[in-house]
């Protein structure tokens, strides 16, 4: 498995207007946690694919978001992680966020929520929060989860996880091209 460890801001790629058009898919996870290391998966899985240079994929693993206030300036912000909002194992949800409603993200993921994105969730909501202070909050934030099955000691995803990774790679993948074409 392919791991991008160096965290650094790379050169900016500009389109035709000017604008830098960044996109950071950040996968989260822990591997050792059986279907809590969905997002881990995932970025290994898109490292595979020829990606556009504008575009970088993160293996964030445990302490992810920390790579998001050393990315700079983002149009789009994938995040893929375990998600539990309690329906059945494999579902996928997509969550959309526009800049500056890291409220509405803090309102579905904080500690009053039936919702949990997996061990991480405030550090994004953290994260974002000191993004939008230090004015580089992505301009659109893309959450992209998987209901696990089974978060317990194991290396291996559940069979009901395992099954949907060409679907999640695939919505990853969509989200990517609809950021290059709306430029």
């Amino acid at each position: 498995m392919q791991v991008k460890t160096d965290t650094r801001a790379p050169l900016k790629q500009q389109d035709k207007s000017g604008k830098n058009g960044r996109v950071l898919v950040l996968g989260l996870g822990n591997l050792l946690l059986k279907d809590e290391g969905v997002g881990v998966h995932i970025a290994a899985e898109l490292q595979k694919h020829d990606l556009p240079a504008n575009v970088e994929v993160i293996d964030g693993g445990t302490a992810g978001l920390d790579v998001l206030l050393s990315e700079g300036e983002l149009d789009k912000l994938v995040v893929v992680d375990a998600i539990r909002f309690g329906k059945k194992p494999g579902t996928i949800y997509k969550l959309r966020f526009k800049g500056k409603e890291e409220n509405k993200l803090a309102r579905v993921f904080g500690p009053d929520s039936k919702a949990k994105i997996s061990l991480h969730q405030l550090g994004l909501i953290d994260a974002l929060a000191a993004a939008e202070k230090l004015n580089c909050l992505p301009k659109e934030i893309v959450i992209i989860g998987i209901e696990p099955n089974q978060i317990s000691p194991g290396l291996e995803l559940t069979e009901q996880v395992k099954q949907k990774i060409p679907k999640i790679v695939n919505t990853v993948l969509e989200e990517i091209k609809d950021a290059i074409h709306t430029k």
